[in-house]
C-alpha cells in the first residue's frame, strides 16, 4: 500500500506542477494584456491631444478668415454706400441740369 500512496502523491505533484504552469502562463498573459492596454491608452491620449491641437488650429484659421471676411464685407458695404450716394448725386445733378435747360426754352 506504500507504493500506491507514493504513486498517488507523485501524481498529485505532477498535477500541481501543471496547474502552477497554467496559472503562471495565465498570469503572464494577464500582465502582457495589461501592458498592452496601458500602451494603447497612452497612444490614444497622444492621438486625442494631436486631434485637439489640429482642431484648435483649424478653428483659429477659421476665426482669422472670418475676421478678414468681415473687414472685406465692411469695406465693400462702405464702397457700395459711396457709389449709391454718387449715383444719387449724379441723378440730382442730371435732373437739375435737365430742369435748367428746360427753363431756358
Amino acid at each position: 500500500m506504500g507504493a500506491f500512496t507514493t504513486l498517488c502523491l507523485e501524481f498529485q505533484k505532477e498535477i500541481d506542477k501543471k496547474e502552477d504552469c497554467e496559472v503562471r502562463s495565465l498570469l503572464l498573459e494577464k500582465d502582457s494584456l495589461e501592458n498592452e492596454i496601458e500602451l494603447m491608452d497612452k497612444k490614444n491620449n497622444v492621438l486625442e491631444n494631436s486631434v485637439l491641437a489640429f482642431v484648435e488650429e483649424i478653428l483659429e484659421d477659421l476665426h482669422s478668415s472670418n475676421s478678414a471676411l468681415q473687414v472685406q464685407i465692411q469695406r465693400s458695404t462702405w464702397e457700395n454706400e459711396k457709389l449709391l450716394k454718387d449715383i444719387n448725386d449724379l441723378k440730382t445733378t442730371l435732373l437739375s441740369a435737365i430742369g435748367t435747360s428746360g427753363d431756358g426754352q
